[in-house]
């Protein structure tokens, strides 16, 4: 027969080179979950003429959303982030009746059956979660899935078709095949929270880099991080095994003339110490998140992205449970990471710092 449909049997390898690529992921996810389970695949008739009520007010209250939504819809909507002022279904609940929702001026419509979602939408949706997404890469990836060429023959698959100038929406057999799979929203639910987690490490790892460079830009630098790195792991004296390592560093770490038992070189010495131990630490948390992330992504990932659905749908091997379990695990040791990087100010340490100069020249006047 005629290969004329996306499909399984024939496109399964174009398919999971598409969910590799992260940028044409999200937005086929996105469309998926938009029309699974927003939509309900549009087999709920009560449920598209609600949505339309509410789409026609000049003004819509939180009122107006509770009367008409039931608290599912809800839940998603804002999860997708297409309430331009409420974070969260708590926060929508805090709200008072008279609260106005902004929807703003762009959103998703439903006519012949197709739901079309505008491409500024699309884009704001997939970014709120994963923001390493850029408007470039987001438009190309468009540009792509409109047009993508089979393997098996010269025909060309449109995997997500646009309506009129700047409306998306997925096509009908490539949906198919990924509601074959399970649950998608809790596949990505997983992504989302890793991303998450990810991004708090970031900005405890900046936190930490702020930190150092006030005290010694030097030792921010990447070969003597590596140098440090190894040290803290032969549990030798950090500043020592660089100097072995012949690293070039100021005069503060000419220890010879400084009174080891004053106050300031003590506290300063303890906070520098403190911070490079925190670093070689956060970063360990870092692996750990690579390791996690490889079960769906990346050159060495575990599994191809429909697999990984299906074993996160049924919590295969136990998969669910075990991200879970790390990610809990992880979160214990960030926290503590940063509770101890946060014991000192930025103001506080440059103070420190500038009074442990002093000290230094003081000493060398001596």
């Amino acid at each position: 027969m005629e290969h004329t449909n996306l499909t399984l049997e024939d496109d399964k390898n174009l398919i999971d080179n598409i969910l590799d690529n992260v940028d044409m992921r999200y937005i086929i996810l996105f469309l998926y979950i938009i029309r699974n389970d927003l939509f309900k695949d549009l087999t709920n008739d009560n449920l598209i003429e609600s949505f339309e009520r509410i789409l026609v007010l000049d003004d819509i209250y939180k009122s107006n959303v509770v009367n008409f939504w039931d608290e599912e819809f809800i839940e998603i909507y804002i999860d997708l982030g297409l309430i331009k002022n409420i974070r969260s279904l708590r926060e929508f609940k805090q709200k008072d009746n008279d609260f106005i929702i902004k929807l703003g001026e762009e959103t998703i419509t439903i006519e012949n059956d197709i739901i079309s979602v505008p491409d500024d939408t699309l884009f704001l949706i997939v970014n709120k979660k994963f923001k390493f997404l850029t408007r470039r890469n987001f438009n190309l990836a468009l540009t792509r899935l409109k047009g993508v060429r089979c393997e098996k023959s010269n025909l060309i698959h449109s995997l997500i078709k646009e309506i009129g100038e700047h409306d998306y929406t997925l096509s009908d057999d490539f949906y198919y095949i990924l509601d074959q799979y399970g649950n998608i929203y809790q596949a990505i639910k997983i992504e989302i929270t890793i991303e998450g987690f990810y991004q708090k490490y970031k900005e405890i790892q900046e936190k930490i880099t702020r930190h150092i460079k006030i005290v010694e830009p030097a030792l921010n630098l990447k070969l003597v991080i590596k140098k440090i790195n190894n040290a803290i792991e032969e549990n030798k004296d950090i500043i020592q095994y660089l100097k072995d390592e012949k690293v070039e560093l100021s005069e503060k770490f000419n220890f010879e003339k400084i009174d080891k038992n004053d106050d300031i070189f003590t506290q300063w010495n303890s906070q520098l110490l403190s911070m490079l131990k925190c670093r070689f630490q956060i970063e360990q948390i870092n692996n750990k998140l690579i390791d996690l992330k490889k079960y769906y992504s990346g050159k060495n990932k575990k599994y191809g992205y429909l697999e990984f659905i299906e074993k996160v749908s049924f919590n295969q091997d136990g998969l669910v449970n075990h991200i879970q379990n790390s990610l809990i695990e992880l979160r214990k040791e960030l926290v503590k990471i940063n509770e101890q990087i946060s014991k000192i100010t930025e103001k506080e340490l440059k103070l420190l710092n500038l009074d442990y100069e002093r000290l230094v020249l003081m000493s060398s006047d001596e």
